[in-house]
């Protein structure tokens, strides 16, 4: 179950890491959409080459764990590192929902994971 666990960390912070990237670009000024993304074109493909990465790892990973658990983890830990990314980097405003709907999440991830009882 670590080996599980592990990995869908691993999968869900380097995916919340390349949305924090596209983020960036989107608020960066200079021109339209387009022109900043030629501007920051390094960023772009950073963000591009992790997807890709994420894509075969989790192929790789699926030879040897079960898909209904890595999978509901993986997405459920990408919602709350994404939520804080967006909170803590970008001064994206939250409430209280927000943060009882994490809860949830991460409960749900203790349950599918086996990690709750």
């Amino acid at each position: 179950m670590f080996y599980i666990l592990a990995n869908a960390l691993f999968l869900s912070l380097m995916l919340s890491f390349s949305h924090g990237l596209l983020k960036w670009i989107s608020i960066q000024e200079g021109g339209s959409q387009i022109d900043v993304m030629f501007k920051f074109w390094w960023v772009l493909t950073t963000s591009i080459f992790i997807y890709v990465i994420i894509f075969f790892y989790y192929a790789y990973i699926l030879r040897f764990a079960s898909i209904s658990i890595l999978l509901p983890v993986y997405t459920g830990l990408s919602i709350i590192f994404v939520f804080i990314m967006g909170v803590w980097f970008f001064q994206e405003p939250w409430n209280w929902q927000h943060v009882a709907g994490c809860l949830l999440i991460i409960a749900g991830v203790f349950l599918v994971s086996g990690m709750g009882g």
